[in-house]
């Protein structure tokens, strides 16, 4: 079986390769990927806290209400006039009166927790927006850069494509088949030599048989890197 141009196939292969990598590991699409992750979460955690912040803001005004009507309670205790009431209205009164104080107490004591939560929320949520300012401007910078490395490059890998189309034409189609399902799988190269008593992709030795193999059929697939041996 003729490899040649399945090798040739590879080769040129390979060029596409190195570009796909070196695009991959560009720093700025790293940081355009990264910045994609912050904008939306902090899309997500802008979306809770104004959430949030609603809720407690009737939470607030629900305990100011209360509040609003205890004093105004107490307002009325103030305005009677207490000369002109008996020992047991007196004691009424302020038996009330100690009730209402002991409740104004403690609505105040929520009136200021609720104000201080609601306070920490819309704080954070402000924070939420700067960062989703923050890293929508950084993405749209890198994005650009990326984007002008990425069109600098595409008229070389247009060209390898085409010569790849070419290439194929003189290649067996099941060699190719074979070449590009294992491409697939991110096996690359596909094809190795014989080096020695061992594959020339992952190193494994080989057995008498078959290297034997490999010399009287051309080729072998490797049991452990799944790489097409080649004599």
């Amino acid at each position: 079986m003729d490899f040649k141009n399945i090798i040739e196939y590879q080769k040129k292969d390979g060029e596409l390769i190195k570009i796909e990598r070196e695009l991959s590991s560009n720093p700025s699409r790293k940081v355009s990927s990264e910045m994609i992750s912050v904008v939306k979460s902090a899309q997500e955690k802008s979306a809770v806290l104004e959430n949030n912040a609603g809720i407690l803001e009737k939470d607030f005004h629900s305990v100011k209400k209360a509040y609003d009507e205890t004093i105004s309670q107490v307002e009325k205790f103030i305005s009677k006039d207490l000369e002109s009431l008996s020992q047991k209205d007196l004691e009424s009164i302020i038996s009330a009166t100690n009730g209402i104080l002991n409740n104004l107490n403690v609505l105040e004591k929520k009136l200021f927790a609720e104000a201080e939560r609601l306070n920490i929320t819309l704080n954070e949520f402000e924070a939420a927006k700067k960062q989703y300012g923050i890293a929508r401007a950084k993405y749209n910078e890198h994005k650009k850069i990326y984007d002008e490395v990425l069109k600098s490059k595409e008229p070389e890998i247009k060209k390898i494509k085409m010569e790849l189309l070419e290439l194929e034409k003189g290649i067996e189609p099941k060699l190719l088949t074979k070449y590009k399902q294992l491409r697939q799988d991110k096996l690359f190269p596909v094809f190795v030599k014989l080096d020695d008593k061992s594959c020339g992709g992952c190193r494994m030795e080989l057995s008498a048989a078959e290297i034997e193999k490999v010399k009287n059929n051309g080729y072998l697939e490797c049991d452990n890197c799944r790489r097409i041996i080649i004599n």
